[in-house]
């Protein structure tokens, strides 16, 4: 009995190779980190490869967060496509990304999706907390990949279908947001209810639109809510540098240049300001618990954090 066991292992081990060959059955790449080079995902696993490649017209792994149950939906066709391959080697990112690609490992075994909807999933990921405030800034979006009704068309004339194959998660940085005031830096401007902070030369802006009318004092506390009309908190990254005058752009008719890169709104939390006399009159603004959105990502600004320490007469 024993020996005809080790006789049907021999004949299904010589069925499954042919001069080195592998005949593949299924693949799985549950546990192998995806990358990236230009348009093309991919991963590498052995001898074993599995892409996509998706023009970057479809704006498939755009650094914004799906609705929850409306993936980003992609049909598998024309210039979207998605390979599986077996080398005769261990393969490297230069066999996917370089062309001409290296001779050797060559290929022994390609399958190609022939149909199939390439749905993306993207959710937010924060890095830790602020030990001190709390804050929440967003690192990284993940972009997990499944694909429904995959048909891969196999090199035997057969195909191999997968009702929902999971091709994995894949990372893209965030935009970094220096987040970077100076409290001694906050101004008021004289014409508009506006109050803002920014360096000469800066990149960024943290600007209170419409402040209201009491929210200054010469003495005692005042605290507001933020709102998307009165203090209104807008947190903007720009493409090139702030003038120096900053109180031109900030208190008169915004000037087209710098452009802006990102803008995010504060959805809530408070604005604190402390009034006190020294000399003058001292204002300490403090944000509390403020949160900004941009479309459908947020971030935690902190618990309590200074805006600004302005100084009036």
């Amino acid at each position: 009995m024993k020996k005809l066991l080790g006789l049907l292992v021999s004949v299904l081990f010589l069925n499954g190779c042919d001069d080195g060959k592998l005949t593949v059955d299924t693949i799985n790449f549950d546990d192998v980190a995806a990358n990236a080079c230009g348009e093309i995902i991919y991963k590498l696993n052995n001898n074993e490869a599995l892409f996509v490649k998706i023009p970057t017209s479809e704006n498939a792994f755009a650094n914004q967060p799906t609705l929850p149950n409306a993936p980003t939906k992609i049909e598998i066709g024309g210039s979207v496509i998605m390979k599986y391959r077996f080398y005769n080697g261990k393969v490297s990112s230069d066999n996917i990304c370089s062309l001409p690609a290296p001779i050797s490992p060559s290929a022994t075994e390609e399958w190609s999706a022939s149909a199939g909807t390439i749905e993306i999933t993207t959710t937010a990921v924060y890095s830790a907390a602020n030990a001190t405030t709390g804050a929440l800034k967003i690192s990284k979006y993940n972009h997990h990949i499944i694909i429904k009704n995959l048909v891969f068309a196999k090199p035997d004339g057969t195909n191999q279908k997968y009702e929902s194959f999971n091709f994995g998660d894949y990372l893209t940085d965030a935009t970094t947001l220096p987040l970077n005031f100076d409290p001694i830096l906050v101004a008021q401007c004289t014409a508009t209810p506006t109050i803002y902070n920014a360096r000469n030369s800066g990149i960024e802006s943290l600007v209170l639109e419409n402040a209201d009318a009491d929210l200054i004092q010469n003495t005692g506390t005042v605290t507001k809510s933020i709102s998307a009309t009165t203090n209104k908190l807008v947190y903007r990254l720009y493409n090139t540098a702030l003038p120096n005058t900053l109180s031109d752009y900030f208190c008169g008719t915004t000037p087209a240049s710098p452009t802006i890169k990102e803008e995010w709104i504060a959805t809530d939390g408070t604005i604190e300001v402390v009034n006190t006399t020294a000399g003058g009159f001292v204002h300490t603004i403090t944000l509390k618990k403020v949160t900004f959105k941009k479309d459908n990502s947020t971030f935690y600004y902190g618990d309590a954090v200074i805006y600004g320490v302005l100084l009036t007469n």
